[in-house]
């Protein structure tokens, strides 16, 4: 069943891709319209076990309903980087520890967050993974076993995307200017 669905997917990747730009808009800012077609795909091929081919429009209701659980699950992940800005915020040089508070200090950290937000979305899917994940404190012998790698490989892919990350995040911060 799981290589009819995939041959089902591949031949309507151009109809999902429609409605993905339809109803993805807000996340298309973060992340690129090829990242969100291969998420709801991998779900998609996730829960083969659930899907049963009972023609065309069953088939694209069905895909419909995981891309919206996956466009919804997108944006809460993107939400909760908003509003605990100083996990992410400490990966860069940017200070969201400080103690200062008014006004000026609120717009700073605001500025700070958008601007990493926009260096995350620059990044390919792995490192954006594994930067999210470090700003979670996932442990890295979790972080190669979701990736399929030795904790050694986890460990410089780790460093390599955080550099990756801080070096987005200063060009963001030099455009900002």
């Amino acid at each position: 069943m799981k290589e009819d669905l995939g041959s089902l997917l591949a031949a309507h990747s151009a109809d999902l891709l429609a409605f993905l730009r339809k109803h993805g808009k807000r996340l298309l800012d973060r992340e690129t319209e090829e990242d969100l077609l291969q998420g709801v795909r991998l779900r998609a091929l996730q829960s083969a076990s659930d899907f049963r081919y009972g023609g065309r429009d069953a088939f694209f209701a069905w895909l419909h309903a995981i891309a919206r659980s996956y466009l919804a699950d997108r944006e809460k992940h993107w939400s909760a980087l908003r509003r605990n800005p100083g996990a992410l915020l400490r990966l860069t040089a940017a200070d969201p520890a400080s103690t200062a508070t008014g006004p000026s200090t609120f717009a700073s950290r605001k500025e700070h967050l958008k601007l990493a937000l926009e260096a995350l979305a620059t990044l390919l899917p792995k490192d954006r993974d594994l930067v999210r994940w470090s700003s979670e404190d996932v442990p890295l012998e979790e972080q190669a076993a979701r990736l399929g790698v030795s904790y050694d490989a986890a460990k410089q892919a780790r460093l390599r995307a955080l550099e990756r990350f801080r070096k987005a995040y200063e060009l963001s911060t030099r455009r900002g200017r």
